[in-house]
């Protein structure tokens, strides 16, 4: 299996993104990187020409490069953005991953990967992906581990992608909760999601903590990490597994990973390096265990 890093689903500015990416290049052993804006159009820090820029400072690293595109498509504006980064990609021969089934049809007949925002739910629509140009098929990320491989068993020529360690993006909406969350209206956010790096934690009126909302996304409170079933994706000929990136000790995530696949550590040492790493805070995996989602099955 392969290890990718998936696009930054937070708000860290155009050199926050740029230098975070970089070190995945030059100081990891991940084979794949994600680039681009998924939530929020109005974080397009990086221009496609600069996505471009930033994709050849990238390339000496040897690793793969994909443009990542928005997960909800709205506006013309927010079309003619993608379409103008989906032609950057083509001209530079970087594949692009369609979030949005808009960017499925502006992408279609050029080098594609269908991303985790993309209902891929059975085996029907995994051949309509194949047929209109996706070569790799990223999840959904609430499916089980049964799921999953009965959605890929019957499909042949598409590689398969999981996501496999960070804080689950589980909707997305038209309204923006971050801005909301402060009184403001979407078209006036003040960036706010800048003030939070790895999202906005939410609590229950008992004043637990639930989910995290950044910008118009909602995601998990918990870290999925799929660390302890290593050997199960394996079983189930899994191509890839997806890391999302995290503000602190990404480099160090990235090597755990790395430890484990290549079995230098076992599971139990691999989930204690990566605890310690995530503060101490407990992980989740119910989803792939077919389980409540904040279990987490070691």
């Amino acid at each position: 299996m392969k290890i990718s890093i998936g696009p930054c689903l937070f708000d860290w500015g155009k050199k926050g993104v740029a230098d975070f990416y970089k070190r995945m290049a030059f100081e990891t052993e991940a084979d794949i990187l994600y680039i681009g804006e998924v939530v929020c159009s109005k974080r397009f820090h990086l221009s496609p020409k600069e996505l471009v820029k930033l994709a050849r400072e990238l390339k000496p690293s040897g690793k793969e490069i994909v443009f990542s595109m928005l997960g909800l498509v709205m506006t013309e504006d927010e079309q003619k953005e993608i379409r103008q980064l989906a032609a950057f990609a083509k001209d530079a021969g970087v594949r692009i991953e369609a979030n949005d089934m808009a960017s499925v049809g502006i992408g279609e007949g050029q080098p594609m990967v269908a991303g985790p925002h993309i209902c891929t739910y059975n085996p029907e629509t995994l051949d309509f992906l194949k047929f209109v140009g996706a070569d790799r098929v990223v999840l959904p990320v609430e499916l089980s581990a049964k799921y999953m491989d009965g959605v890929f068993r019957r499909c042949v020529g598409v590689e398969s992608e999981v996501f496999a360690y960070g804080r689950l993006p589980l909707t997305f909406s038209a309204r923006c909760y971050t801005a909301r969350a402060f009184n403001l209206p979407k078209g006036n956010c003040q960036y706010k999601c800048g003030e939070y790096p790895d999202g906005m934690p939410m609590h229950t009126q008992e004043n637990k903590q639930f989910l995290v909302i950044n910008g118009i996304e909602t995601m998990s409170e918990l870290v999925y990490n799929l660390i302890s079933d290593i050997e199960q994706l394996k079983k189930m000929d899994i191509d890839i597994v997806r890391l999302s990136p995290q503000s602190k000790n990404m480099v160090e995530v990235v090597k755990v990973w790395q430890e484990r696949m290549a079995g230098r550590v076992d599971s139990q040492e691999a989930v204690a390096k990566l605890q310690e790493l995530n503060g101490g805070d407990p992980f989740c995996n119910g989803y792939f265990h077919e389980k409540p989602g904040l279990e987490f099955i070691q």
